[in-house]
């Protein structure tokens, strides 16, 4: 019953699948599609594919892994997404995915033992007090590095895709996967933009990229469930032992990595809406790649203009001034 009750709060685990493929998972597609595909070598972690409006099979094109919380799926990746939580919507991710001429890949984490649609992701730590992030995959160390270079490989076997134009989001455990991402399959990876998921691997030192990676960290002042500073979750629901990494130890461990010169500037996103919570846009100088901070002030553990899952009081306010457009634009312009 606990697995049950942890599912909604971080991955909305219990979704029904949110939209049928238009066909099977080919060698190749004609025209605008979606797809599931399963990956082979990986049982039971197969990944739906979305293309743009306009794919035409032979035009490279960039390319998102969008992945989902902790004892989510990437069916509650598709839903988080959207303003009402309904997949018909032109807020969604992949709604402005296909738009803009990306694909959008929402993969699958390993299964629960208990519950198949309970998945997580192995975004590292566990040593010393520190969370070992997240659930099943973590305390099995599960391999996702090479799940994430498998998948990628498939991906670019069925569709065209840019090489210099992947990149990654994701939040709660998603995100933190995001950052491990960046940390270690920079040669695949050119940007991420985590939500409300920090770098677990900075308790671990263990982040070493190869290559330079543009980060789009975004997180509510106010997130119960991977608290701003770092430390125990104050979530009503879950376990409350073992620290999260905060955003300050992970913008510092950025800063470090990229070799950023002096303090970020600062500036506000616009508030257009009455929601409670405002954005501080926080942008590093001199970095290797670009490395942004957006501060939602009396964010929660939600999606920028996504779904609003659970009652406020449980995972706190989702913002309405900005959402999945402001994703975009950081991804378009930060290429390899």
């Amino acid at each position: 019953m606990l697995l049950l009750a942890l599912a909604p709060l971080l991955g909305l685990a219990c979704a029904e699948p949110l939209f049928l493929p238009t066909g099977p998972c080919l060698d190749a597609f004609d025209g605008p599609a979606m797809a599931t595909c399963e990956l082979p070598g990986w049982a039971d972690r197969g990944y739906d594919l979305v293309l743009p409006d306009d794919y035409d099979g032979d035009t490279p094109v960039p390319l998102v892994l969008a992945i989902h919380g902790g004892g989510g799926n990437k069916e509650a990746a598709e839903r988080i997404t959207c303003s009402e939580g309904t997949v018909d919507d032109d807020s969604c991710l992949f709604s402005q995915a296909q738009a803009r001429g990306y694909a959008v890949v929402f993969p699958n984490g390993s299964s629960n033992r208990l519950v198949r649609k309970l998945r997580s992701w192995n975004a590292e730590g566990g040593e010393d007090g520190w969370r070992c992030t997240g659930g099943r995959a973590c305390a099995d160390q599960v391999d996702d590095i090479a799940y994430f270079r498998d998948l990628l490989d498939d991906v670019e076997g069925r569709v065209a895709v840019d090489p210099d134009r992947v990149f990654a989001t994701g939040i709660s455990n998603g995100g933190a996967m995001s950052h491990r991402l960046a940390c270690e399959l920079s040669d695949r990876v050119a940007a991420v933009a985590p939500v409300g998921g920090e770098l677990q691997l900075v308790s671990t030192g263990t982040c070493a990229p190869e290559q330079p990676v543009a980060v789009l960290d975004i997180h509510g002042s106010e997130d119960p469930c991977w608290p701003y500073e770092g430390g125990v979750t104050d979530c009503p629901i879950g376990q409350k032992k073992d620290a999260f990494v905060g955003v300050p130890q992970t913008l510092a461990a950025w800063s470090e990595i990229l070799g950023c010169q002096g303090l970020p500037t600062e500036d506000a996103l616009p508030d257009t809406a009455d929601d409670g919570t405002t954005t501080t846009r926080q942008r590093y100088p001199g970095c290797t790649a670009d490395l942004v901070h957006l501060r939602i002030e009396g964010g929660g553990h939600t999606w920028p203009d996504g779904w609003q899952y659970m009652r406020e009081r449980t995972v706190g306010r989702t913002p309405r001034d900005w959402g999945n457009e402001v994703i975009w634009d950081f991804f378009d312009n930060h290429g390899r």
